[in-house]
């Protein structure tokens, strides 16, 4: 981003933009969204585009930044008491699939952005696996939890919990059934229970 509003108007523009680049690329596609579109829906002058961003690209990069924080946020929030890993990981794949349901037009801005620029998606994904495979190496080191490479079993937990969310939120546009929670949390109790090794 160019230029990161001081003022509470500059700021409100922004996000106008940012809302309005979102609910687009969400109907249309990142490519099929022109700035004159995004623009004409926030309600803003053309130019106020260029104000913020350099280029459409340079808009993406804000959105997926946005999408990592404001995630990562959540889970911390969702999770802030418990102790235990286990408790955590079932608690943290809630968290992000309520946060997946509230935020489907995000997930989809995702999407686009593992079509349209690969090294930025892929950023997203390593930065969410940086503390993630930290803490699981933390609990590991108590024995909480069953001896993997951290940042391999980072991205299996990552990737069980991207594949739900994709069949029932993205695709089907539904919550994830209460059942297929329970199935999750089961196969999780299996990948991390340390009393499995020996």
């Amino acid at each position: 981003m160019k230029y990161t509003p001081k003022t509470e108007r500059g700021k409100a523009k922004l996000d106008k933009i940012v809302e309005a680049a979102i609910d687009l690329i969400y109907e249309k596609g990142f490519n099929n969204t022109s700035i004159s579109d995004i623009t004409r829906n926030a309600g803003v002058s053309y130019g106020s585009f260029y104000f913020y961003f350099n280029n459409k690209d340079d808009l993406l990069v804000e959105l997926v930044r946005k999408i990592n924080r404001d995630l990562r946020h959540y889970l911390t929030e969702s999770t802030k008491g418990l102790k235990d890993r286990v408790s955590i990981e079932k608690r943290g794949f809630e968290a992000f699939f309520e946060w997946m349901q509230k935020n489907k037009k995000l997930y989809k801005v995702l999407i686009e952005a593992e079509a349209n620029n690969l090294q930025l998606y892929a950023w997203h994904y390593k930065k969410l696996a940086e503390r993630y495979s930290q803490r699981l190496k933390e609990a590991m080191e108590r024995g909480e939890i069953a001896t993997y490479d951290p940042e391999a079993l980072s991205f299996i937990l990552m990737g069980i919990a991207d594949f739900i969310a994709k069949r029932y939120i993205l695709w089907d546009g539904k919550e994830v059934p209460p059942t297929v929670i329970k199935d999750v949390e089961k196969a999780l109790e299996r990948i991390l229970s340390a009393e499995r090794e020996g």
